[in-house]
């Protein structure tokens, strides 16, 4: 648990996290679970289960950093297959 038991400071793994991901660690953490979001997705989970399982507060902010990141909503997403 890094967050727990700080070994560097904030300042520094931030720095890591962009060195090495090419990203900040919010955007990778978003990245992480929007990849989380297309499985369930792709397994019938219904948007709004998906959101919550994923970590949004709700379905409405969940659908827009989807279609942001996407380039639509996650029921066209499925529908496309």
């Amino acid at each position: 648990m890094v967050a727990s038991t700080p070994v560097v400071g904030e300042r520094t793994l931030t720095r890591l996290c962009a060195a090495e991901l090419g990203m900040t660690f919010p955007q990778w953490r978003t990245q992480l679970r929007l990849h989380h979001a297309l499985r369930l997705l792709a397994e019938g989970a219904p948007v709004t289960a998906v959101a919550h399982r994923c970590g949004w507060a709700s379905s409405s902010a969940f659908i827009d950093v989807f279609r942001r990141a996407f380039g639509n909503t996650p029921g066209a997403h499925r529908a496309l297959g």
